[in-house]
């Protein structure tokens, strides 16, 4: 598959953290799949998405295969801005990419997300929570919101994402692993702006009190003010880093509330495994229900 792109910033001009590559579809109203990084918040790059060591690329490669046009963003470290600002990135992106659609040559009503890790963790707060139209995730004051284009989208799909980042460790222990990663090296405060729980009072109290997917689930609706957008989980079930766990307690939250949601889970597979993405028919099946969640949202 060819993998010609299109390079731009949705944010700051010049900030190479802000920037996004587009790949077209095979028409100019092809549905968009958007993909987010992962890298415990602090590092990675879009670049994966191109070409990767443990096979993410080939993510876009069935998408664009199924006629879809797809896009990767770089959005701020935590070294370089504390949370919230990675989800208003992935938000800013968003409405840059819908806004300049008809230059690009997708569908704007048609945008499922995809994120691994890190990025899943994003991608299924962005499926949470435009409907609340808060402040916090939105990044703009609440009188602004109406004023800018919606961060909506159709479906998101959660490759071993994290929901919830204060029952990680214990979660790994529930699944039989090492409480400690070696790969984790304080990725959670990092990025929330200190250890948990945070000093009353502080915006890190406040980051930890609203960065997990998991309590979104728990109280979303359908439609309404709590509309959460279906997701769709992957996970490896030999995930020592993120354990398997995080995902089928969301997946489990998301479908209590009649929210469509689906789970699959590989054998085995370790975190960021090459395994996660080796199977086509898996892909296929994924793919085709983000292709129902396009058509059921249109």
């Amino acid at each position: 598959m060819a993998a010609h792109f299109i390079s731009g910033n949705y944010g700051e001009e010049g900030n190479p953290s802000q920037t996004y590559d587009y790949y077209p579809g095979t028409t100019p109203t092809s549905p968009l799949l958007i993909y987010v990084h992962g890298g415990a918040w602090r590092f990675g790059d879009k670049s994966s998405f191109h070409r990767s060591d443990n096979d993410v690329h080939k993510i876009r490669e069935y998408f664009q295969a199924a006629g879809f046009a797809t896009a990767t963003i770089n959005y701020r470290l935590s070294h370089e801005a504390l949370f919230p600002a990675q989800i208003h990135d992935v938000k800013a992106a968003i409405r840059y990419l819908k806004q300049h659609a008809k230059i690009l040559g997708f569908d704007p009503a048609k945008i499922a997300l995809a994120g691994g890790s890190a990025g899943g963790h994003l991608v299924q707060l962005a499926a949470a929570s435009t409907a609340l139209k808060d402040p916090y995730f939105e990044g703009f004051p609440a009188a602004d919101i109406p004023a800018h284009a919606s961060s909506s989208v159709s479906c998101a799909v959660s490759i071993y994402g994290v929901s919830d980042l204060r029952t990680i460790f214990d979660d790994r222990v529930a699944c039989g692993f090492d409480r400690n990663h070696p790969e984790d090296d304080g990725a959670e405060w990092r990025l929330l702006g200190s250890p948990y729980p945070a000093p009353v009072g502080s915006a890190a109290e406040t980051n930890w009190s609203k960065a997990h997917p998991i309590d979104l689930a728990q109280q979303a609706e359908r439609t309404g003010n709590r509309r959460h957008a279906p997701v769709f989980y992957v996970h490896g079930t030999g995930d020592t880093c993120v354990p398997p766990n995080q995902s089928e307690k969301a997946h489990r939250a998301l479908g209590g509330r009649g929210v469509a949601t689906e789970l699959l889970l590989v054998p085995g597979a370790e975190h960021a495994d090459p395994a996660i993405y080796a199977d086509r028919k898996a892909w296929e099946r994924i793919i085709g229900w983000v292709q129902a969640q396009l058509t059921l949202r249109n």
